[in-house]
C-alpha cells in the first residue's frame, strides 16, 4: 500500500469497487491465488455475485474473496470499509456518529464496522509481546473519583506495560483492563500482575519491574503519561467509553502508537491485519461480559456500610 496524503486522494484512488477488490485480492494472496484447502494455484474466478468468488481448478473448493477478513457477511461496499479503515488509521481515529456521516450508513452499520476494525487490531496487537527492558505499571481510565479506597463505577484499573530502548523511550505499549478478579476495590492484586506478565510478556525477558500500587516510588511515569493520553483520547474522540468495550479503544490507541514509533505505514498494516483476521460477529460484540453494573450496585453498598 502506498502512503497517502490526505483522505481526499486515497478516496479518488479508491473511488471503484473493482480497485478495491484488486487491493483486497493481493492483500490476501500477494503470490497469487493459493486454494485455502489444497493450496493449489490455480483457479477459475465467478463473478456473478457482488463480490469475486475464486472455484479451486483442483479441488473445486470456491472461496470467497472477504472469506475468513474482518469483511466476511458484510453487505456495506468494499469503497466504504476502505474509507473506514483510512480514517481509522488516522492519528485521530474516528467515531461512528462521524463514519455514518461520511459513507452514508447508519448509526450502528458504522458502529459495527468500527468495532470490526479494532478487532483486528487488537489481534495485532496480541501477536507481539513485550521484551527486552519491561516496565509495568498501575493506570487508570477515568479520573479517579474517591479519596477512599472504594472504587467509583466510572473508574478502570489498567496495567500498561512497555519494552524500553537504551535511551529511556518506550518502544512498544499494551495497556490493559484488569479482570474483576484481579481488584481488591481499587488495588490490584499480585496475582494480576503475575497475569500480566504470563500473557503479555516474552518468557526470555529478564529484566521485569512490576508497579501495581498506585503512589509507589517506583512509578515509571512515562506510562502513566502514556495511560493519561489514551484517557484523554478517548474521551475527546468518543465522548467516553463504559468497561464492556473499553479495551478495544486501548488497542486501538495502543496500535496507532506503537506503529507511530516504528515509522511504520499504519493504513497498509492495518488493512494488511483486516484482510487476515476473521471477523467479529455481532452477538459476540454485544455478549462481551460486562462488570460495570455489578461493580455499581457494590459501590452505593459499600458507601452505604461507610456512613
Amino acid at each position: 500500500m502506498d502512503d497517502f496524503l490526505d483522505f481526499e486522494h486515497f478516496c479518488k484512488k479508491y473511488d471503484k469497487e473493482e480497485a478495491c477488490i484488486d487491493a483486497l485480492f493481493f492483500a490476501r494472496w500477494p503470490e497469487g491465488y493459493c486454494c485455502p484447502r489444497c493450496a493449489h494455484r490455480r483457479c477459475y474466478v465467478i463473478r456473478s455475485r457482488r463480490l469475486p468468488l475464486y472455484e479451486c481448478s483442483q479441488c473445486r473448493a470456491q472461496t470467497s474473496l472477504i472469506s475468513g477478513t474482518i469483511f466476511e457477511g458484510t453487505r456495506t461496499s468494499l469503497i466504504h470499509w476502505f474509507q473506514a479503515i483510512f480514517l481509522h488509521a488516522a492519528p485521530e481515529g474516528t467515531s461512528a456518529i462521524r463514519l455514518a456521516s461520511i459513507i452514508g450508513s447508519t448509526y450502528k452499520t458504522a458502529w459495527l464496522i468500527c468495532h470490526k476494525i479494532r478487532h483486528a487490531m487488537s489481534s495485532s496487537q496480541s501477536e507481539e509481546l513485550l521484551s527486552g527492558l519491561v516496565r509495568v505499571n498501575w493506570g487508570v481510565y477515568g479520573r479517579p473519583h474517591n479519596p477512599t479506597i472504594y472504587r467509583h463505577p466510572q473508574e478502570q484499573p489498567l496495567l500498561a506495560g512497555a519494552s524500553i530502548d537504551k535511551n529511556d523511550q518506550i518502544t512498544h505499549l499494551k495497556i490493559m483492563q484488569v479482570a474483576e478478579e484481579h481488584l481488591i476495590y481499587d488495588r490490584i492484586t499480585p496475582a494480576g500482575g503475575r497475569e500480566f506478565v504470563s500473557r503479555h510478556v516474552n518468557s526470555s525477558t529478564a529484566d521485569i519491574s512490576v508497579v501495581i500500587q498506585k503512589f509507589s516510588r517506583q512509578r515509571y511515569f512515562p506510562i502513566i503519561q502514556r495511560c493519561y493520553q489514551a484517557s484523554q483520547w478517548i474521551n475527546h474522540i468518543f465522548n467516553g467509553i463504559g468497561p464492556k468495550h473499553l479495551q478495544a479503544y486501548l488497542d486501538q490507541f495502543c496500535f496507532g502508537f506503537n506503529m507511530t514509533k516504528r515509522d511504520e505505514n499504519i493504513f497498509g498494516v492495518l488493512f494488511h491485519h483486516c484482510a487476515s483476521t476473521t471477523t467479529l460477529k455481532y452477538p459476540t460484540l454485544i455478549n462481551r461480559k460486562n462488570n460495570s453494573a455489578m461493580l455499581k450496585n457494590d459501590y452505593f453498598e459499600l458507601l452505604r456500610k461507610a456512613g
